[in-house]
């Protein structure tokens, strides 16, 4: 049985955030039998529901959403009071070690950690960039940044935002070469390939309806994304390219997003760690400080 209170409200919460068992056992790290008992035995406890559960889904009652609100204060609270004691006792100093893709790593993440360091002088941190998913644990990593669908049971993983990705020419290509009316039009069309280094083929792209272009032959290959958009930017030829790396190049008129209507659903930004017990509190504050900055957009 769950004997502490204080860890029973936590998994309510975590699973009052997430509405779902599942992702709140992989969350904080603990079995799914752990979060079932825990609610059932403050259900017990209050004497009232706080979840209707189901097969296919799982909300907060009436009386369970009121005790959120309670519950959350009365744990921010609990937080703070042990927060303050911890950094009036615990030693920040030390290195954090994360990874990231290389362009994302190099555009996005690096002014976030320039900022970690102005505010955490005492934290050194380590940005190893690297387009293969590492091993947290086998390559000493702290923290990993990754863009796609990530099934990694032995990490806690959030997810701060979405990744849209576009289908970009330069209007120096378009002036002489109509863009494409349909995904189908692609196989006619100059394109700018990415290498996938591990098979040695060009990454697929992807489009609305589960449909996928896979490029055959290609004007010009390149297995960084970094160079993939200068060589569109270029007019070299048609790309997919994420969202982060093009939009203000559209937004500027640099470049024209085609078959707007046909984009594939945005890909999840997740953000993870090993299920590290104690957690440190120099690799707590990078990963929450990413959190909130990658939330923000």
């Amino acid at each position: 049985m769950v004997q502490n209170r204080q860890e029973a409200l936590r998994i309510f919460c975590c699973a009052a955030e997430e509405m779902n068992f599942k992702h709140t056992a992989t969350r904080l790290g603990i079995s799914p039998q752990k979060v079932t008992r825990a609610i059932k035995e403050l259900e017990s406890l209050l004497g009232e529901q706080l979840f209707h559960r189901s097969t296919r889904s799982v909300k907060l009652t009436d009386f369970g959403l009121g005790f959120f609100e309670q519950a959350k204060i009365a744990m921010e609270q609990m937080n703070r009071l042990f927060q303050e004691k911890k950094k009036s006792t615990e030693d920040i100093n030390g290195v954090v070690r994360i990874t990231a893709p290389h362009t994302y790593g190099s555009e996005i993440i690096m002014p976030i950690l320039a900022e970690i360091t102005r505010l955490y002088p005492a934290i050194t941190l380590e940005l190893h960039l690297s387009n293969i998913h590492s091993d947290l644990v086998d390559e000493k990593i702290d923290i990993g940044i990754r863009i796609g669908f990530l099934h990694d049971q032995t990490c806690i993983v959030r997810q701060p935002c979405t990744m849209p990705f576009h289908l970009v020419a330069s209007p120096k290509l378009l002036e002489h070469m109509p863009p494409p009316a349909n995904v189908d039009d692609l196989v006619r069309l100059p394109i700018v390939a990415l290498l996938n280094r591990k098979t040695g083929r060009y990454w697929p792209w992807e489009f609305s309806q589960k449909r996928n272009f896979y490029p055959k032959s290609a004007a010009f290959v390149t297995d960084t994304p970094d160079i993939e958009r200068k060589a569109v930017l270029a007019g070299l030829g048609f790309a997919q390219l994420a969202g982060y790396l093009v939009e203000d190049h559209i937004a500027s008129g640099e470049l024209v997003s085609v078959l707007r209507d046909d984009a594939p659903p945005p890909w999840p930004v997740n953000l993870y760690h090993t299920h590290q017990t104690p957690y440190p509190m120099r690799v707590r504050l990078v990963f929450d400080y990413l959190f909130k900055k990658l939330s923000q957009g």
